[in-house]
């Protein structure tokens, strides 16, 4: 079936199948593709990715992974009656000496995403400065399933889980917000970097390992401040159970060879790791699942990051010193309840 349903709207003949970081994968004609569900990505969305797709290679950038037309010119196709989105990935000339740390790669890559022309058509991915604004969104929208919640007679495991924990993410992301709003009063009269290409949650899986580089799936970019990566891949280390600060010390030297960070920079970065995304993330997705294998999958990892929400608070009173970085100094403020003892 899956076969048959590529060559119907491709015609193309689908050899060495198999998964590549939970997405399918086949070789056509010596050529690597790969198969993303196409799922809430509206056509509107599919032409602002590809734009940008264009705009990076044209700056010179390599490992994108490009939207593969059907024979009629149709961004999507239906495949096994799901609807997904082709990419053929780009073949790597580097060889293994020549494969840069992400943190480096990441770097270029924000370097190559910026000034970019405003797109074509209106876009909802304009994310740069409205961080206060879509926070207190999120928060709104929380408290008022936190009164739903609260008033159902009958509550489950993720219900009470909620209604336990969320004033303490509701406190700390009042903190994160007042931190971005401080932000943009004093230093109104900042020379700030521009907004670039960036991810919407950049971790170690969003760029997928092959052969002697990394393919880069525009599925998920939005346009808003590079620091935006580099607080969502710091997160998602922050919450493994190996976590070592080592490997965010690391990651953000590998970055500031190719981009030194400047005050702004670094203070912006703070207020980010400040609001708990994971937290409303995980909310709005189980409150609006309505499947219950989703919401028993959701719980599970619920119930797995409020565990590590500790370590995480550890790193936030220990972020400056760790990095080396003399926050006092810099007049960059800091949370008073996180100040290191």
């Amino acid at each position: 079936m899956f076969e048959r349903d590529v060559y119907h709207h491709y015609q193309l003949y689908c050899e060495g199948k198999r998964n590549i970081s939970g997405y399918r994968y086949f070789v056509s004609g010596g050529e690597p593709y790969l198969v993303v569900p196409q799922k809430k990505i509206t056509i509107d969305r599919i032409e602002e990715i590809v734009y940008f797709s264009d705009y990076l290679r044209y700056k010179g950038e390599t490992g994108i992974a490009g939207l593969f037309p059907t024979m009629t010119n149709m961004p999507n196709a239906n495949i096994e009656g799901e609807s997904i989105l082709l990419f053929k990935i780009e073949q790597s000339e580097r060889d293994a000496s020549e494969k840069k740390p992400m943190g480096e790669e990441l770097a270029l890559f924000h370097r190559n995403g910026k000034d970019l022309p405003p797109p074509p058509v209106p876009t909802e991915s304009y994310l740069f400065g409205s961080w206060a604004v879509l926070w207190m969104n999120r928060v709104d929208q929380a408290k008022e399933w936190y009164q739903e919640v609260f008033s159902k007679p009958v509550k489950n495991e993720f219900d009470t889980l909620f209604l336990t924990t969320f004033p303490y993410f509701e406190g700390l992301s009042e903190n994160a917000i007042q931190y971005i709003i401080d932000y943009n009063l004093e230093d109104s009269m900042r020379e700030e970097e521009g907004p670039s290409i960036v991810h919407e949650r950049f971790q170690e899986n969003s760029w997928l390992q092959f052969d002697n580089d990394y393919v880069k799936l525009p599925t998920g970019w939005v346009l808003d401040h590079p620091v935006r990566d580099l607080a969502e891949w710091i997160r998602s280390c922050v919450y493994q159970r190996n976590f070592s600060p080592d490997i965010v010390t690391t990651f953000l030297d590998e970055y500031e060879k190719v981009t030194p960070l400047k005050r702004e920079g670094w203070r912006l970065l703070y207020g980010r790791l400040l609001f708990p995304v994971w937290y409303f993330d995980m909310i709005e997705n189980h409150y609006k699942n309505e499947r219950e294998i989703g919401k028993e999958l959701s719980q599970h990892k619920f119930t797995e990051y409020l565990l590590m929400e500790e370590q995480n608070e550890a790193f936030l009173r220990s972020f400056f010193p760790m990095i080396g970085l003399p926050a006092d100094r810099l007049q960059i403020p800091v949370v008073d309840w996180l100040i290191p003892n």
